[in-house]
């Protein structure tokens, strides 16, 4: 059974991985450790503001993209292919429409809502 303190864990070790990389996040935890100088104070910041970011998107309040960059493109481009000829077949799309689709529904969102008396099958 995971407890409180590891996922903390994990969300400092992902937060001290972000001020690792060139995220926007990234910098804006680079930008407070030069003012604050203490590494711990930074990714703990960090993992506060990825705590947040996930309430938001569990509490079914997230933006919809306003750009589709290089990188998503690409995942979009290896998704489709994966779906095959075949698929794309009976899903009765060119490749062309599935990524028009894709990208428009990236752009416009999703409103996810959780249903807290939902009751899942328990695996044994």
């Amino acid at each position: 059974m995971l407890g409180c303190t590891d996922l903390r864990g994990w969300l400092i070790e992902l937060a001290q991985a972000i001020l690792h990389s060139h995220h926007p996040l990234a910098k804006w935890g680079k930008q407070l450790l030069a003012r604050k100088d203490s590494v711990n104070l930074a990714a703990g910041a960090v993992a506060r503001k990825l705590t947040v970011a996930i309430w938001y998107l569990l509490m079914g309040r997230w933006t919809p993209l306003e750009e589709i960059d290089d990188r998503l493109a690409l995942k979009v481009g290896k998704i489709i292919t994966s779906v095959g000829p075949k698929g794309l077949k009976q899903l009765n799309k060119t490749r062309l429409t599935l990524r028009k689709e894709t990208f428009d529904w990236l752009k416009t969102g999703r409103v996810y809502r959780l249903d807290p008396d939902k009751k899942f099958a328990q695996t044994v």
